[in-house]
């Protein structure tokens, strides 16, 4: 132990032993980083990125580095004389350190030493702030001012922040510095008591007050921001500065701002003769100011002024309030309209309507994703995430669509859950699984566009070259390809069809040092031992589409949910980014949305777009006026493209983000309301209605929709939301955000009439459980082996007018199937539950309103089916098929009293006839029937004419 003590060359190796693990903990991130972002053709935001961190780092450590320094030397200069006579002593009574004597040089190297580890703790801890840095740097203007110190409001935006956190870093690093020199000086004698006294060395207390002014000059400095912060924080029944705000905290402000200087002063006149008493009486002065300025004259005058008198003395800034959050949330340029929700909708009014029918969505997105893995996921390794609603053209006609990708499972079945089936073989999803959401198939399964493996298709346009899905929306680890070793494509039957990757995503491994650099990075040295890697072989690592883009671009904000487009025989993913703000004036902060919570200002600018199958990432500017996305097109540039400069069939499936939309409506709710006495009583305030789903009572999430704006001809894929009074049910006024070209991003809002009731979602849902007919069939499906779900409640504008639809679905308890077995239907005083929503609509029109529509799937068949003539058949006779007709209707009764076991055997001595006494011949072997091809379920006879039918149980 001495050995090592006493070898200087000793102390450096470890401390450049120390350096070299440190690098080894830092340097391969860095370069894997750079290797992952030049292989996307991004370095320049690698350099930008590292250039700001840099320059911050360099810029903090050279700032503490001299400070803490020129501290430690002025303090070994002002110990006491005594400790001179100690370091002079020799071994014997003298301080130890680590067993040896403590030397004057021992002391001072220690010294720089916990300075020099400050320095890089505090260095390193400010440079995450590089993103503050590189806004203050690049900022653009807004083009607007504030009300009250006339900034331009991209001063608050982008400059403002950082300022702050070089404030606050400032008084932390002086408070610090305070810390050890006070700890320093009591260890080493120089403050302490003495004989009940305070004892203070006049060299450490000139000192320390030297940095007691440092840290009044940074408090001064904060008081002079907090006249900023004044815009920015709520104040009553106001968010931003009120009367109070500017009349009396904005003068005491400056008031503690001149006290702040007066105890510098104060304190510097007391460096050479320190007076204790003086600077006693300073101090409690000031702390009397304090309290008396910021704290008690608000309270008075609140009581006295304002409290009396709040509407007349806080109008002005109420406006500013009402103003300033609809501009910082995008709502100030909402469209209003008046909506008369007519109750006379005519048959022919709905027949012009027919295509906004056959887009009423009727699977619930929760429910068909179960669907989907119960039907489509085909093997154990694939997996259905979730359900995206978009629209395509089908057959020449505009449809809303649900599709969900067949991605990889995060965890391989137990068994195969191997290192060469991990990262080799298994390696992408494959195809995805589309639905028209009005629409089912047999069985009251969904009517598949996309479907199978490989994918069939009901239309040309969703062809796809290469279905393979590398980088997908819950991709959980990485992957290497290509390899020596053959990627599973899809199953075949009982064989297995293989492939190589051709694609270009990944970061290539043409060399051994990026085999060791990427298997040290990620842990895993079977990268470097595998003998499967060839000069071709690409590590797909952040494969994951959130992690992606969160790479791409670590200065954005991100949607929940990217969602997966098929164009132009390729797979993307679209990823909605915000660029945000927790600082703009008079805004109201946003409460109650998780990652969003503190936000002043957000704009949807950029689009980010993921290829499924290289990886690729291209990012479009879709709000140029925002100053935020600006700052960052200025500091990265060649990073964005125009909108414009997006593909044409990927603009198509753009989409209203429903994150931004569910914030822009709980603003609207109250900041509809424009005049400041109607605000600050809050008279018309709107809320989000109550839905019923699945037994619970929730809050209605915004839906996507395709119907008809009044007074428009074209069909408008959106998404929108109906919304109540508070504490109200009935409907006062619906909110939808367009999707579709030219009018993208346009909000309108339609005001319901006042002076009647507009049944609300969930006076809705009551009216249906109060429906005694309804609720009696829906009570007897709800036992012996399954239960009843009714989905989303839709609220769908047609013609001026409403229609309420809800689907009801049949979930069997031992495999969860939902069947869409019913459709609810209200429209004015009208609540009818049929097999279908064309039957519905026809039964409460009385007339047939919307024909039956063709299958769009038939081209998905090998062939057309061949009817079966029974004509001649052996056993066909009129007796037979009486007895057919009996049992059928026998059967019909049974089920509807809800007794299931007569059902059972009617349906047993129905198939014995058919199988004993009727031969049925075949189709011919030349067009065999495709049983799995959907059917228009639209054509089915009304409910009085076939029998409803069976639980899942039978």
């Amino acid at each position: 132990m001495s050995l090592i003590r006493s070898n200087r060359w000793v102390q450096s190796a470890l401390l450049l032993i120390g350096l070299f693990f440190t690098l080894l903990l830092i340097a391969p991130g860095i370069f894997v980083e750079y290797l992952w972002l030049g292989e996307l053709g991004y370095t320049s935001v690698f350099w930008t990125k590292i250039g700001f961190q840099v320059t911050l780092f360099g810029f903090v450590l050279l700032i503490a580095g001299l400070y803490f320094g020129t501290n430690i030397a002025l303090f070994m200069k002002r110990l006491p004389p005594y400790w001179a006579q100690q370091f002079s002593g020799g071994d014997d009574g003298g301080p130890q350190m680590g067993g040896k004597p403590l030397t004057e040089g021992r002391l001072r190297r220690l010294g720089f030493g916990l300075a020099s580890v400050f320095t890089l703790l505090f260095a390193t801890g400010f440079t995450g702030r590089w993103n503050e840095l590189l806004r203050y740097w690049h900022a653009q203007p807004y083009g607007r001012t504030d009300p009250l110190f006339g900034n331009d409001l991209g001063f608050y935006m982008l400059e403002l922040p950082f300022i702050q956190s070089l404030q606050s870093g400032f008084v932390g690093l002086v408070f610090l510095g305070l810390l050890i020199l006070v700890t320093g000086y009591v260890l080493v004698g120089a403050i302490g008591v003495r004989n009940g006294q305070l004892q203070l060395r006049p060299a450490s207390i000139q000192h320390i007050g030297v940095n007691v002014m440092l840290l009044l000059l940074g408090w001064a400095w904060g008081f002079y921001l907090d006249r900023y912060e004044l815009l920015l924080e709520r104040s009553g029944t106001v968010f931003g500065a009120n009367y109070t705000d500017i009349n009396v905290v904005l003068p005491a402000l400056w008031v503690m701002i001149g006290m702040t200087f007066m105890l510098i002063v104060l304190v510097g006149l007391n460096l050479k003769r320190f007076r204790f008493r003086l600077v006693s009486y300073g101090i409690g002065l000031y702390v009397l100011v304090l309290i008396a300025s910021l704290v008690a004259a608000p309270s008075i005058v609140d009581q006295v002024r304002v409290v009396p008198n709040e509407l007349q003395v806080e109008e002005p800034y109420i406006e500013h309030n009402i103003e300033f959050t609809r501009e910082a949330f995008g709502i100030n340029n909402v469209v209003k309209r008046e909506y008369p929700a007519r109750t006379e909708l005519d048959p022919d009014e709905l027949r012009d309507n027919d295509d906004v029918v056959r887009n009423i969505r009727l699977w619930d997105p929760r429910l068909l994703v179960d669907t989907y893995v119960q039907l489509q996921q085909i093997r154990l390794y694939y997996q259905f995430y979730e359900v995206d609603v978009d629209r395509y053209v089908i057959d020449g006609e505009y449809r809303q669509v649900m599709l969900s990708p067949r991605e990889l499972t995060q965890q391989l079945p137990s068994g195969s859950d191997t290192w060469f089936n991990r990262h080799l073989q298994y390696t992408h999803g494959y195809g995805a699984v589309m639905n028209l959401v009005a629409r089912e198939g047999i069985e009251g399964s969904p009517e598949f566009l996309m479907r199978d493996l490989p994918p069939q298709v009901a239309d040309s346009t969703l062809e796809v070259d290469k279905p393979g899905i590398y980088y997908g929306s819950r991709t959980s680890t990485y992957r290497i390809a290509p390899s020596s070793a053959e990627e599973l494509d899809y199953p075949a039957g009982d064989e297995n069809v293989y492939t190589t990757y051709t694609g270009n995503g990944g970061i290539l491994l043409d060399s051994f040092w990026k085999q060791l650099l990427m298997a040290y990075y990620m842990g895993d040295y079977n990268i470097v031992l595998s003998q499967y890697l060839n000069e071709e072989s690409r590590i797909q690592i952040w494969n994951n589409v959130s992690e992606r883009v969160e790479r791409v671009a670590p200065f954005l904000n991100f949607d929940e949910d990217p969602y997966f487009v098929v164009n132009n025989k390729r797979q993307y993913w679209i990823q909605d980014a915000y660029t945000a703000s927790r600082s703009f004036p008079y805004s109201e902060t946003v409460e109650g949305h998780g990652r969003y919570n503190g936000m002043q200002y957000i704009r949807n600018s950029v689009k980010m777009v993921v290829d499924a199958y290289d990886g690729d990432v291209g990012l479009y500017i879709v709000d140029p006026d925002d100053p935020i996305v600006q700052t960052y097109a200025s500091a990265f540039p060649g990073l964005f493209q125009e909108f414009d400069e997006m593909g044409p069939g990927i603009r198509r499936h753009v989409r209203y983000p429903q994150d931004l939309f569910e914030l822009q409506v709980d603003k609207l709710n109250r900041y509809h309301m424009q005049r400041a006495q109607v605000f600050y009583n809050n008279e018309d305030l709107w809320t989000r209605p109550i839905e019923n789903y699945d037994g619970r009572q929730m809050r209605m999430e915004p839906y996507y929709i395709m119907t008809r704006l009044p007074g428009e001809d074209e069909l408008q894929f959106m998404l929108m939301t109906p919304v109540t009074p508070d504490n109200r049910d009935n409907m006062i006024a619906w909110i939808a955000a367009r999707s579709d070209p030219p009018n993208y991003g346009e909000i309108v809002t339609y005001n319901l009439p006042k002076d009647r009731l507009i049944y609300g979602p969930n006076q809705i849902e009551s009216r249906i459980d109060q429906d005694p007919e309804i609720s009696q069939q829906i009570a007897l499906w709800d036992q012996r082996g399954s239960s009843v779900l009714r989905g989303n409640l839709i609220v769908v504008p047609i013609e001026d007018s409403f229609l309420y639809v809800e689907p009801i679905f049949l979930i069997a308890d031992n495999i969860r199937i939902p069947q869409l077995q019913r459709v609810i239907v209200s429209y004015d005083e009208f609540v009818v539950m049929e097999r279908t929503l064309n039957q519905a609509l026809n039964t409460i029109f009385g007339e047939e309103v919307i024909e039956a529509e063709g299958s769009v799937v038939a081209q998905m068949q090998d062939s057309p089916e061949q009817p079966i003539d029974l004509s001649g058949a052996p056993g066909v006779t009129a007796e037979n098929i009486g007895e057919a007709r009996r049992l059928v209707q026998e059967a019909r009764e049974a089920l509807q009293d809800g007794d299931f076991a007569a059902f059972g055997e009617r349906f047993n001595d129905l198939e014995s006839l058919l199988e004993e006494e009727i031969e049925v011949p075949t189709a011919p072997a030349s067009a065999p029937a495709d049983t799995s091809a959907p059917v228009d379920t639209s054509a089915v006879p009304p409910a009085s004419q076939t029998p409803p039918p069976p639980s899942p149980e039978q």
